[in-house]
C-alpha cells in the first residue's frame, strides 16, 4: 500500500503543473457552460419582450417606433447557425452599450442646439432603456447608440429562436471562453505555471 502512495506522490510530484492546469482547464469550462446555461435561459424572455414591444397594441404608439427595423428578424423561423448564435451570445452579453468606439467617437462632441434626446426617444422602443442616453446630445450620437441596440436586440431574437437547444449552449459557452478577459486570465495562468 505504501507503496502505491510513494508511486502516486512521486507521480503528482513530477506532473502537478499539468494536474493543476487539467483542474483549472475543467473548472472554467464547468462554469462557462453554467453561465451560458443561465444567459440563454434569461435571452429567452428578453428575445419575447422584444417581439412584444413590437406587436400590434393599442397603446404600442407610446414605444413601438423604430420596430420597422426589427420586423425581418422578428418575422424569421429558421434554425440559426452555429455561427449565428455564437456572434449572438457575444453581442448579447459581452458588448457594453454604449461601445467603447462609440463612447470614443463622441467624446468632446459639440452638442446640437436645441437638441433634447428625451424628446427625440419619445415614442420609440428605445424609450424602454433611457439610461443608455445618458449624455446624449447630437442626433448622431442617438442613432449611433439606436443601431447598437437594435443589434443586441437582433442577437436576442437569435437565441430565442434556438431556444434550449444543445447548440446554444455550446455557442453560448465558447462566447464566455473567448471572452478576452477570460484569454488574458487563462495565458496568465499558463505563464505562471510554466514559470514555476
Amino acid at each position: 500500500m505504501s507503496g502505491i502512495l510513494n508511486m502516486a506522490a512521486t507521480y503528482v510530484g513530477r506532473r502537478w503543473r499539468f494536474l493543476v492546469l487539467l483542474c483549472l482547464v475543467a473548472g472554467g469550462l464547468q462554469y462557462a457552460i453554467d453561465l451560458a446555461d443561465r444567459q440563454g435561459r434569461d435571452d429567452l424572455p428578453l428575445g419575447y419582450a422584444v417581439r412584444m414591444t413590437c406587436e400590434e397594441d393599442p397603446e404600442s404608439y407610446l414605444w413601438s417606433g423604430g420596430c420597422d427595423r426589427l420586423k425581418a428578424d422578428i418575422a424569421r423561423t429558421d434554425e440559426p447557425s452555429f455561427l449565428e448564435l455564437y456572434l449572438a451570445f457575444v453581442t448579447a452579453h459581452h458588448w457594453h452599450i454604449p461601445t467603447p468606439a462609440t463612447q470614443r467617437r463622441f467624446a468632446g462632441v459639440a452638442c446640437a442646439s436645441g437638441y433634447d434626446v428625451a424628446d427625440a426617444l419619445k415614442g420609440t422602443r428605445f424609450i424602454l432603456e433611457p439610461e443608455r442616453f445618458e449624455g446624449v446630445c447630437t442626433p448622431q450620437h442617438a442613432r449611433a447608440i439606436q443601431d447598437e441596440l437594435d443589434e443586441r436586440a437582433r442577437a436576442l431574437l437569435t437565441i430565442e429562436r434556438a431556444g434550449l437547444t444543445w447548440p446554444a449552449l455550446m455557442a453560448g459557452t465558447l462566447a464566455n471562453l473567448t471572452e478576452p478577459l477570460v484569454l488574458f486570465g487563462g495565458t496568465a495562468v499558463l505563464l505562471a505555471l510554466w514559470l514555476l
